[in-house]
This record gives structure tokens, C-alpha cells and sequence, in this order.
């Protein structure tokens, strides 16, 4: 009994001397919050703070003021002490197992990194922490966080995986109160789909968002980001319509947002914006009515506010608006000069479209830009392509850190055991009954496929005898040239030379001659031009017809090439099948696995051979590694018909090249 009481007493002593301690910690940072002296005092008293928590006992009490204090550096712009603490926080946590501590200490980390535009490492971070959230079912914190982890993905251009994130953020988030969150969550998703060209969609999220507003002004959220919100959603439904070319409706919308009240004065930054998109909007509509003054107007504010992307923006609109007045120096002077500028803050959209406008217009250095248009287009495309596989590889590893422990803590258990031979039967008799019906599957395309190649030789040879009535009509035409044209020409022409000035029955006579070879020549040309008229499609323009038909759920863009000093005559039609085979088979295989965003066929001449080249920038596979399925093994028998030699490269950087040489 005595030692409960002992117990009791010291319990309540501990808990007094607790609240003792945190009472203390807080009012010097309340001194802190209602100091009026300079930063460097403010730092200097956080310094002392946190160096007097760090004596104190590692508990719950003195994690959460150590969050406070890393808060406090933040605000001063003091990030490198901010980390240190966020650091010290989540080391603290890891020492007591205290998952939520850990879970927030991440989210301070990759918020730093986000600061710092080191998006990688701030999603690696997001990524850790939304998975100790979801663990601990905190729905509004995972849900903010799957929001921000879109809001990287957005801004390192992986618009299809920013849309997911925001989709998953919204389905946490429209479970809890936070109005803002989810009004966030609709505009990221609205944007998302605006980049990925769902217009329609991308109206109705930014409404939602719209319309998320005024429950936000009747829980008195500050007014001045509620107007910076209704800007924001009238200037980007405006660009959706931009995107679409409907210039009268972005116009309209632009308008509203420069309606608000006291736009000028209280947010110039945006007033700039506005007036810009304004003016090229009614710039694409045909109104030139005041377009210089808006533009003028708009770059003179960004200029003044040192609005970098805005000037940069006001610049190129102010080119294209001379170049429609025909005012080509000018116009190039303004464009250029946005060229410049773009390239000097890394702006790729706009240095892509200043770029685009100087090889359309500036004829003297066409070739340079143009050069330079491909060469920078296809180095951004790349930066993005990696730095998607980059966050996807984030993700992966993530999961197989996680998927490693879990099985390493729970392998010598009878339980995992039992239930793990379970599984195995399970999916090896799903994979056998999969396989059987896959075999099913596999024989009825490839009794379609033959039935297709028979078609398509059939096809070939009707093309071999098109050719050959075409090669024979060439054949007469010329010997109706050579016969009948020549020889009369050259027969009136030797007459003119001896005609007499004074024979007038002969000249006539000459003359009839002339007018009856013109309408010889009328007649051949007539029927070279029926000839003409009625050629059947070459092997290059069926491959061409196949590319530009290609759709696939990953919106890859497939681009085609043949070189035309390739021979075709010189190919049989028997393996004229085998090349269309072969591409055909590389683009199937392209659509289904590789992701890719773009997909490259190319048939080249090198010496006496051809090379068929397909290749794609998607997520690529182990070549090595891979089991020949029908599609490559038909591959690799096609080539071996053709006696050709066969190359697969692949991987997850560079994407998958097939190359058949023969």
C-alpha cells in the first residue's frame, strides 16, 4: 500500500515538474514571438532555447518543443538550423519508437528539400513519412502529404502521376475538415489535367475548386489568400481555354480576375500576369486594339517587382504581337531577348516557344535555331524522363526497404511459414491455369496473324504486278517519245533550216507538223499523268500508314523515317513481310509494355544493308534476364530468314532499342 502511495506521489511530482518545464520553454518563446528587436536577437534566443532542451529528458514534452523551435528558425529564414533540429527530432523518435514524432519529422525534412527545389530528396522524405501516416491512420496528414508529393511530381513535369497523387489526396482529405487541403487537392488535379489535354475535366475540377472558396471565407481564412486563390483559379481557367484555342472565353475569364477589387494596387504581381495572358489572348482572337499598352504595361510591373518569368513571358507576347504587324525586326529584337532571359532562369516552355518562333521567322539564322529547338527540346524531354524514373525508382526502393524488414522480422514464424506454402500452391496453380489459357490466348493470335500475313502477301504481289504494268506503260511512253516525237521534231526542225523565206505552202505545212507534235506530246503527257494517278502505296508508305495509326493508353508519339535511297525493288516480297512483321511487332510490344513517351522507327541504308531501328524512351527490361515471349522469338526467327543479325538493348535510363540488320 505504501509503495502504490510512494508511486502515486512521485508520479504527480514528475507530471508537475513536466508542466513546470514546458511552461517555462514557452515563455521565452512567447518573448520571443512578441520581440520587437532584430532577427539576430530572435536567433540568438532560439539558440539558447534549443541548447537548454537538449539537456532535458528525451520525452514526447520536449520532442514537441523542439518541433516548435525548428519552426521558429524557419520563419527566420534560418533553414540550415531548422534542419539541424528537424535532424535531431527524428533522431530522438527513432531512439523511443515514437512513430508519429518520426512521421513529422520527415514532413519538416521534406519540406526543406522542397524550399531548397531538390525535389527528389524532399519526395523520398514525403514518401517515408506519408507511410508511417497511413500506419498510424492519420488520414489528414497522409492526405496532405500524397497532396504534396503530386505537387512534386507536377513540378517536375510528370503530369499522369501528379493527377494520381492528387486523386489520392482528395479521397483522404474529403473525409476530414480542412477545407483548404481539399481546395488544393482540386486545383492540382484541375492542373494536371490541363497539361495532359483533358480539357473538360480540367474545367470541372477547377469549378470544384471555385466552389470551395466560400466555405473557406465563412471559416474567416485570411482574405488577402482568398483573392490570391480566385486569381489563381480565373487566370488558369482561362489558360485551359487558351490551350484550346477558345481565345473569346479565356478572355472572359481573364477579365474577371482583373475585376477584383483593388487588383493593381494590393496584388500587382498578378495584375501583371493578367494582363499579359489578356493581351495575347486578344492578340490570337485578332483584336490588336490596345495589345502594345497592355503588354508594355505588364512588362513595366514585372520589371519594377524583378518578376523574372514575367518579363520573360511579356517579352516573347510583345514579338509576336510585331511579327503580326509585320514589324519583323522588332518582333525578333522582343523574342530574343525572352530567348535569352528564359535560358538564363533554365524556362524550358518558354524557351521551347521562343525557340519555335525564331526558326519560324528570324530566315537568316533558321538553320541555328532550328538545330538548336530539336537539340533543347529533346534535352528537357530526357531531364523529364529521368527524373520521372528517378521518383518511380524513389518509390520502389522505398517499398523494398519496407517489404525487406517486414520479411526479415517475421521469417521464423510458424505463422509467415504455413501461410507462405499456401501461397505458393495458390500461385502456382493460378499461374498454371493463367499459362494454359494464356496458350489459348497466344494460338488464336497467331492463327490471326497468319491469316493477316497471307492477306498482306497477297497484298504485296498485286503491288509486284501494279509495278510492272506501271514499269511497261513508262516503257511505251518512251518509245513513243523516242519514235514518234523525237523523229518528227527533228524532221521539222532540219525542214525549217532549208526552208525558203518565200515558201509560204511549206511553212504552213511546217506548221501543222509543229501543232500536230504538240498534241502528241499533250496526249503522252495525258496518260503519264493517269499513270501517275493511279500508283498503288510502296512498302515505306505502308510502314507510315501503320506508325501514324498507333494509339495507346501512355499517349506515346511515334515518329517515323525511311531513308530514300533504299531500293525497295531490290527486296523480295517475301521479306518485304518480314520487315513490316518486325516493325509491327517492335511497335505492338512498345504499346504494351514500355510506358513510353515516345516511340522512334527507323529504316536505314549503310553500304549494301538496311537497319531497322525501333526505339522507345519507356521504362525499358533486363535483356538478359527476359524470357523470349512469341512476339520477340518471331522477332528473332524473321531476322534469322532475313540473314540478318539482331540487337536488344534496354534499360530503365535509356529506354529499349531493336535493331535488325541484313
Amino acid at each position: 500500500m505504501f509503495a502504490n502511495l510512494f508511486l502515486l506521489i512521485t508520479s504527480c511530482q514528475k507530471k508537475k515538474e513536466n508542466i513546470e518545464y514546458e511552461n517555462r520553454v514557452k515563455v521565452l518563446l512567447n518573448k520571443y514571438d512578441l520581440s520587437v528587436l532584430p532577427d539576430n536577437y530572435k536567433e540568438k534566443t532560439l539558440d539558447t532555447v534549443y541548447l537548454y532542451l537538449l539537456k532535458h529528458e528525451n520525452d514526447s514534452i520536449n520532442r514537441n518543443l523542439l518541433f516548435k523551435v525548428a519552426n521558429k528558425y524557419y520563419a527566420l529564414n534560418k533553414f540550415d538550423k531548422y534542419l539541424k533540429v528537424t535532424k535531431k527530432v527524428k533522431e530522438f523518435a527513432s531512439e523511443k519508437k515514437d512513430t508519429s514524432h518520426m512521421a513529422k519529422s520527415l514532413y519538416f525534412l521534406g519540406e526543406y528539400y522542397e524550399d531548397k527545389a531538390q525535389f527528389d530528396s524532399s519526395f523520398y522524405y514525403y514518401n517515408q513519412s506519408e507511410k508511417l501516416y497511413k500506419n498510424l491512420k492519420d488520414t489528414l496528414n497522409s492526405g496532405r502529404i500524397a497532396l504534396y508529393k503530386g505537387g512534386i511530381l507536377f513540378d517536375s513535369g510528370n503530369f499522369t502521376e501528379s493527377e494520381t497523387g492528387a486523386v489520392n489526396a482528395l479521397k483522404l482529405l474529403s473525409k476530414t475538415s480542412n477545407t483548404r487541403l481539399v481546395y488544393e487537392s482540386y486545383n492540382l488535379l484541375a492542373l494536371s489535367l490541363k497539361e495532359l489535354n483533358n480539357f473538360e475535366e480540367s474545367l470541372k475540377y477547377f469549378d470544384l475548386a471555385l466552389n470551395q472558396l466560400q466555405p473557406l471565407e465563412n471559416e474567416d481564412y485570411p482574405k488577402d489568400k482568398l483573392v490570391k486563390s480566385r486569381i489563381s483559379c480565373f487566370n488558369n481557367i482561362g489558360r485551359v481555354y487558351e490551350k484550346q484555342r477558345n481565345y473569346k472565353k479565356a478572355i472572359v475569364y481573364y477579365e474577371k480576375g482583373l475585376a477584383l477589387q483593388d487588383l493593381k494596387l494590393n496584388y500587382p504581381k498578378s495584375y501583371a500576369m493578367l494582363l499579359d495572358n489578356i493581351a495575347y489572348s486578344k492578340m490570337k482572337e485578332g483584336d490588336f486594339k490596345d495589345i502594345d499598352r497592355l503588354l508594355f504595361e505588364s512588362l513595366k510591373i514585372s520589371d519594377s517587382l524583378d518578376i523574372t518569368q514575367g518579363i520573360v513571358s511579356s517579352k516573347i507576347n510583345l514579338g509576336e504581337y510585331y511579327l503580326y504587324k509585320k514589324d519583323t525586326t522588332q518582333g525578333l529584337t522582343y523574342i530574343t531577348e525572352g530567348f535569352k532571359l528564359a535560358k538564363k532562369i533554365k524556362a524550358g516552355p518558354f524557351i521551347i516557344r521562343s525557340l519555335k518562333l525564331l526558326t519560324e521567322n528570324d530566315s537568316k539564322n533558321k538553320n541555328y535555331y532550328s538545330i538548336l529547338y530539336i537539340k533543347i527540346n529533346d534535352s528537357i524531354q530526357n531531364v523529364e524522363r529521368m527524373t520521372r524514373n528517378k521518383f518511380a525508382r524513389i518509390t520502389y526502393e522505398t517499398d523494398q526497404i519496407e517489404e525487406k524488414n517486414e520479411i526479415l522480422s517475421n521469417k521464423n514464424t510458424n505463422i509467415i511459414l504455413g501461410s507462405g506454402i499456401i501461397i505458393i500452391f495458390l500461385g502456382v496453380f493460378f499461374a498454371f491455369y493463367r499459362l494454359k489459357s494464356k496458350n489459348k490466348e497466344l494460338l488464336f493470335i497467331k492463327e490471326q496473324q497468319e491469316a493477316n500475313e497471307r492477306i498482306y502477301q497477297l497484298m504485296l504481289v498485286q503491288q509486284s504486278e501494279t509495278e510492272k504494268a506501271r514499269s511497261d506503260e513508262r516503257n511505251r511512253i518512251a518509245m513513243e517519245l523516242h519514235d514518234g516525237i523525237v523523229n518528227s521534231i527533228f524532221t521539222t526542225r532540219f525542214n525549217l533550216i532549208q526552208l525558203d523565206p518565200n515558201a509560204l505552202d511549206k511553212k504552213e505545212q511546217l506548221v501543222k507538223e509543229l501543232e500536230k507534235t504538240e498534241n502528241e506530246i499533250r496526249q503522252v503527257s495525258h496518260d503519264l499523268t493517269q499513270n501517275l494517278l493511279f500508283e498503288d502505296k510502296s512498302l515505306p508508305e505502308i510502314i507510315i500508314t501503320l506508325v501514324e495509326s498507333q494509339q495507346n493508353q501512355y499517349n506515346t508519339r511515334f515518329d517515323v523515317s525511311v531513308d530514300k535511297y533504299i531500293d525497295w525493288s531490290l527486296v523480295s516480297s517475301h521479306n518485304k513481310i518480314h520487315v513490316y512483321r518486325i516493325i509491327q511487332e517492335a511497335i505492338q510490344n512498345s504499346n504494351k509494355y514500355s510506358q513510353a513517351e515516345r516511340c522512334y522507327i527507323m529504316l536505314l541504308k549503310t553500304g549494301d544493308k538496311i537497319t531497322i531501328r525501333v526505339w522507345d524512351n519507356g521504362i525499358g527490361f533486363n535483356a538478359e534476364k527476359v524470357k523470349y515471349g512469341i512476339g520477340l522469338k518471331n522477332i528473332k526467327d524473321r531476322t534469322k530468314s532475313l540473314n540478318g543479325d539482331l540487337k536488344i538493348s534496354s534499360n530503365s535510363e535509356k529506354g529499349t532499342t531493336i535493331e535488325v540488320v541484313f
